[in-house]
């Protein structure tokens, strides 16, 4: 932990899940200084956009910044991917109210066993 915290390695492996289903929750790991951003990758431009992806009200324009921050990315690769974390579920015909959602979150409070 302290190697990754001082940026003192050549390759590292580390996973992320989001907290919550927005573009936010993926990009705002790459804010210069932030408690996520365990690369030291810094960008001005990217930070700016960031921070006003905050404030933008209308959706439609918060993705297409979202949008430029992943073209950046893209560009000045910061970590490469090398995997997603994925899950398959066998559900018994018993079990009601199972609702699949993008990042694998559950209600577990509305689902129920059928006798």
């Amino acid at each position: 932990l302290d190697t990754t915290q001082t940026l003192n390695y050549q390759v590292s492996r580390a996973g992320w899940i989001g907290d919550y289903d927005d573009p936010h929750t993926f990009l705002d790991m790459w804010m210069t200084g932030g408690g996520n951003n365990q690369t030291g990758w810094s960008n001005a431009e990217y930070d700016r956009l960031l921070r006003g992806a905050l404030e933008t009200k209308s959706e439609p324009e918060r993705m297409a910044v979202y949008q430029k921050l992943e073209a950046i990315l893209a560009d000045e690769i910061p970590a490469i991917p090398i995997y997603f974390y994925t899950r398959i579920y066998a559900i018994s015909p018993k079990v009601k109210n199972w609702v699949s959602s993008p990042l694998d979150n559950r209600a577990w409070k509305w689902i129920d066993l059928a006798p």
